[in-house]
């Protein structure tokens, strides 16, 4: 497994983080890619907000707590490697991915006068801008929404079998499989399908199974501050393993991120486990 991976940085947000995260580096402190904050509704301000447990966006809390807590939530892994991948939707980016696509298929000496080929290089370009990279046009911050856990209940909350579909960034192969989420709550709440949303952000990318399951997690760390997070992906067939190499066909890869309370309680993991499975 890959152990060098970044919980929370975003594409869209990195050059931020390089540049407005310089004094959090130099003091030894994770740099956030960028200042998170309430954003109230009704027009309330960021503090009231806080205080009266108003529902907000998922753009975010960081805004409103000191360093101690920022560290204490952030990434539990860095990439050796900073990620530059960008989905801009521009035409111009369109119309690369298709001169890519049809110099491959160029390679193979098609015959482009063959009706089944003429727009592939079209259909291919949008299939990746569109759906099977579009997470790298996402931030899960614009798509979920904080709640307030007005019961102040830490009961757990656990969402399983959520197909996913990713892209091996080894091969370009696909790979699908299964997500269960876990987390046991403090302050906040987060509606059930977003839990969803936030793994498929992570998994349509040229990603790692491994590095999938330690952005989604670290991500939900740093939106709720909940106790503990788990991320197990299960039944995921790497196309990269079963079609080619070693030509494994029935196998299947499963991985676990644990964050919090999660890493630390054996007979808690235990339990979540009995339940997903």
């Amino acid at each position: 497994m890959n152990h060098s991976t970044n919980g929370h940085r975003n594409n869209r947000h990195n050059h931020t983080a390089h540049k407005n995260g310089a004094n959090a580096e130099n003091d030894g402190t994770a740099a956030l890619s960028e200042p998170l904050r309430f954003v109230p509704i009704d027009g309330a301000d960021a503090h009231s907000a806080a205080e009266t447990g108003i529902v907000v966006s998922g753009s975010d809390l960081l805004a409103l707590e000191d360093r101690k807590t920022v560290d204490e939530f952030g990434p539990s892994f860095f990439e050796a490697y900073e990620s530059t991948e960008v989905v801009t939707g521009e035409p111009e980016q369109y119309a690369k991915i298709e001169e890519a696509v049809h110099a491959l298929l160029d390679a193979f000496n098609v015959n482009w006068q063959d009706p089944n080929y003429t727009d592939t290089p079209k259909r291919v370009a949008k299939a990746y801008m569109d759906y099977w990279a579009n997470g790298y046009a996402r931030d899960a911050e614009d798509e979920v929404t904080v709640f307030p856990n007005s019961s102040g209940n830490g009961d757990l909350v656990v969402v399983k079998d959520m197909k996913f579909y990713s892209m091996c960034s080894h091969h370009l192969a696909p790979f699908t499989g299964y997500g269960a989420i876990a987390y046991l709550p403090n302050e906040h709440l987060l509606g059930l399908s977003k839990l969803g949303r936030i793994l498929d952000i992570y998994a349509r990318r040229f990603q790692l199974q491994e590095r999938i399951g330690a952005q989604t997690a670290d991500k939900i760390m740093e939106l709720l501050r909940p106790q503990g997070v788990m991320v197990l992906l299960y039944d995921v067939e790497h196309m990269c393993m079963s079609s080619r190499g070693v030509k494994l066909h029935e196998a299947s890869t499963t991985t676990l991120a644990t964050r919090g309370i999660f890493k630390e309680d054996a007979q808690l993991r235990a339990e979540v486990m009995s339940m997903i499975r």
